[in-house]
């Protein structure tokens, strides 16, 4: 055998290993087959320490193009606004998919508060969201157009850690990929309309501390992941 067929065999060889140790690695396990099964529905109560569902209020419909990609990102979304005796009013978004990917960036607020035409007026910040005896890190921006003027507070959860979009999805991705499983990755979002962006980052956070206190402790666990178990 010629020396240039000998490096070609080889090479083929090597090429054909790579593929089966890719192969071998890929991970094929569902991280949520390994959860208890819920409905977004259930878990999120409809009433509780003085805030209800508003019925009056319909959830704006995304954009028919980004809707067709939401729904083939997630496996279940839920969204609703929420009132209290005040007249405080405080919309909650969902949105939870048994296969984590890149696709969930397309719910990320930066990118589809844009898409709905609602510019991002204040960057990103990253803070922490207390909650009995834990911090929930979480990311607030501002979104405005005209008038309105939206504060949001959300956070990332992915597999059953909470995460930041960015390297650190990507790592915790990564992690569970090492391991032989695929996670599953939700996003809570809170948001209000109010002109006073402090007032309503202060407001979001006492409706997340109710809402949080009147779930189920298996539903914590699902929202909050690991933090659960130490709230």
């Amino acid at each position: 055998m010629s020396k240039p067929m000998l490096r070609a065999t080889v090479f083929a060889v090597l090429m054909a290993c790579a593929v089966l140790v890719a192969a071998a690695w890929m991970p094929r396990r569902y991280l949520a087959d390994e959860k208890p099964k819920f409905q977004l529905a259930q878990m999120f109560p409809e009433r509780f320490a003085g805030w209800e569902v508003d019925p009056s209020i319909v959830p704006v419909q995304p954009a028919p193009d980004l809707q067709k990609v939401l729904d083939a990102t997630y496996d279940q979304t839920l969204a609703r606004t929420y009132r209290n005796a005040r007249g405080d009013r405080v919309m909650l978004s969902i949105a939870y998919g048994r296969n984590q990917n890149e696709g969930m960036n397309t719910h990320r607020p930066e990118i589809c508060y844009p898409a709905q035409g609602l510019p991002i007026s204040a960057a990103s910040v990253r803070g922490d969201l207390p909650f009995g005896k834990i911090e929930i890190p979480v990311t607030r921006l501002v979104a405005t157009k005209d008038a309105r003027n939206e504060p949001i507070t959300y956070w990332l959860i992915v597999g059953d850690r909470i995460t930041h979009f960015g390297d650190g999805h990507k790592l915790a991705t990564l992690r569970y990929g090492l391991s032989g499983r695929i996670p599953d990755g939700m996003l809570v979002r809170i948001s209000s309309i109010d002109p006073d962006s402090q007032r309503a980052f202060a407001l979001q956070q006492r409706f997340a501390d109710d809402m949080l206190g009147a779930m189920s402790a298996t539903a914590r666990t699902t929202v909050l992941g690991q933090l659960a178990s130490t709230s």
